[in-house]
């Protein structure tokens, strides 16, 4: 028990330290991947709705642009 005391404040930096890293490699990149798409998807639609969804309705390629656009101005890469 004298070495946990002996060792507090070094747990505890550790413990701050994983948790930094869990949220900045895990839940950050998620939380900007789901606002992203909502985001895109709270567009309003130029197509029919029968025609297939966001990307469809924006052009296959300027829907996944503007998403890969989203994804790199909130500093994910991909």
């Amino acid at each position: 028990m004298e070495k946990l005391k002996e060792y507090k404040y070094i747990i505890i930096l550790i413990l701050l330290m994983l948790g930094f890293t869990f949220y900045w490699f895990q839940l950050r990149p998620s939380q900007i991947r789901k606002e992203c798409s909502t985001h895109l998807t709270g567009l309003p639609s130029r197509a029919p709705s029968s025609s297939g969804g966001l990307f469809a309705a924006l052009g296959s390629n300027s829907g996944e642009e503007a998403y890969k656009k989203c994804l790199a101005g909130n500093g994910l890469k991909k």
